[in-house]
């Protein structure tokens, strides 16, 4: 069977249609062209200079991301600034970009937080957000000291520390995800009552909206909250893919813009 951009396209599209995605978003095929074949392709959170040069590397037709590499209006595509000095390489190798950004957060059956929330073991999920269809909310089987869900969050996270906001030592049972930049989600996570909400790049003032509930705020960073999730978009992209000709590999070069020193 031929394998083309499109047919990513369509896979995505069944995994979390692209019509799906927020209007202020970018998701979708953003450089190339349908038709061109793919027999390698690389997966990876953002499109960096990293990125790119390992999908050259590795022969790849295509790279999925989750961030769009093109966001707002684009200018100029010129080697002076970053996005126009990677998309200069990405068309001069041929390279297709296909992002699946807030269509893969929204999504309601392969999703980020749909992911995380299995990875907790979560049960009884609903939309954190209802009308924007951001995160989830779900109960533990079994209560868990504050402590002992720290360290579950760190393995599931491949984290070594959790910023947290209004630390008690409580029992958590409710638990509210919604991966990425989700301060926007705290009162919802408040109404709902959960003991924990788990998300990334917390500013200051947001984290004291939780101070004197019952809640406590996790900030396991944007990075850390959506890329332990590759893995199993390409495995939810391997299962429809009806060939055995195609090469998916998740990117080695990515590493978080943080350190912790």
């Amino acid at each position: 069977m031929k394998v083309t951009v499109k047919t990513f396209y369509d896979i995505i599209d069944s995994i979390a249609p692209f019509e799906t995605a927020d209007t202020w978003d970018n998701s979708g095929l953003l450089v190339g062209s349908m038709d061109n074949n793919v027999s390698n392709v690389l997966v990876a959170l953002d499109i960096t200079e990293e990125v790119v040069l390992e999908a050259i590397e590795n022969s790849c037709q295509l790279i999925i991301s989750h961030h769009p590499i093109i966001f707002t209006g684009v200018m100029s595509i010129t080697e002076h600034n970053y996005a126009g000095k990677l998309l200069q390489k990405i068309i001069q190798n041929n390279i297709a970009v296909i992002a699946a950004h807030t269509n893969l957060d929204r999504s309601t059956t392969h999703g980020i937080n749909l992911f995380l929330a299995n990875e907790f073991k979560l049960v009884d999920c609903v939309p954190l957000n209802f009308a924007h269809g951001y995160g989830i909310v779900g109960s533990l089987t079994t209560s868990s000291t504050l402590s002992t869900f720290i360290e579950l969050t760190k393995n599931i996270f491949k984290i070594d520390l959790v910023k947290i906001s209004n630390y008690q030592d409580k029992p958590i049972t409710k638990v509210a995800i919604c991966s990425g930049a989700s301060a926007d989600f705290i009162e919802d996570a408040l109404t709902n009552s959960a003991d924990v909400y788990i998300t990334g790049d917390l500013k200051y003032h947001e984290a004291q909206k939780v101070l004197g509930s019952g809640m406590v705020l996790f900030d396991v960073g944007h990075f850390e909250s959506e890329f332990v999730y590759l893995e199993t978009l390409k495995i939810h992209i391997l299962n429809q893919l009806q060939s055995q000709n195609v090469d998916i590999k998740i990117s080695q070069y990515e590493k978080p813009i943080f350190r912790y020193i």
